[in-house]
């Protein structure tokens, strides 16, 4: 994550009763945080991208440090189908209690389900948990735990971390290239209102 990165916490539906005594005193929680880092084996973009190394350390390595040195989560744990990753994220200090099924390790699987299989097979019930994906090696325990504080300190039901860009932007489509985000009145970049994208780093909500 670089200067521009945020976390912002986003209300998806109204609060209720759990929600609102979620909080005890400034910098302290009540609740329980499960941190799930996923590692599938089979990245096509860049193969074993896992486990690659960066600066002399596995790429996941980053990751799970940063979730374990933050106070507020209770557990760290990595889900992942493959038997080389789980090892080295042992290694490294993270739990792998399981081993994720094949069916839930495609690249066409999406995060949701591998998230419920991680939480179904746990024996241990949290409050909520944090993804954190190991493509984010920037991403600090400082982070992680600024994430969960805000979370916690807010009536939001989810929270995710975001870029914040002023950029124009454009399309390239059979038509041609056209605008996105402006109508080609290109007002001055320190005037234009900003707008947010996901940068991957971190999602949080209630399990």
């Amino acid at each position: 994550m670089d200067d521009n990165a945020e976390i912002r916490s986003v209300s998806l539906h109204r609060t209720d009763s759990r929600r609102s005594a979620r909080t005890v005193g400034i910098g302290m929680s009540s609740n329980s945080t499960l941190a799930i880092i996923p590692a599938r084996g089979g990245s096509k973009g860049i193969r074993r991208k896992n486990i690659r190394e960066l600066a002399g350390r596995p790429l996941i390595a980053y990751t799970i440090d940063a979730a374990k040195a933050s106070d507020p989560v209770n557990r760290v744990i990595v889900s992942t189908d493959d038997e080389e990753i789980g090892k080295v994220a042992a290694a490294a200090g993270a739990e792998v209690p399981f081993m994720r099924p094949a069916e839930l390790a495609r690249d066409e699987t999406p995060t949701e389900p591998v998230l419920t299989h991680a939480l179904t097979e746990l024996d241990e019930e949290f409050d909520q948990f944090i993804l954190l994906q190991p493509t984010s090696p920037l991403r600090t325990a400082e982070h992680v735990t600024e994430a969960i504080r805000k979370y916690e300190q807010s009536d939001a039901t989810s929270l995710l971390s975001v870029h914040q860009s002023k950029n124009y932007r454009w399309q390239y489509t059979e038509e041609g290239a056209t605008q996105i985000n402006f109508d080609g009145n290109r007002s001055r970049r320190q005037e234009k209102q900003p707008e947010f994208a996901e940068n991957g780093a971190i999602y949080m909500t209630d399990v």
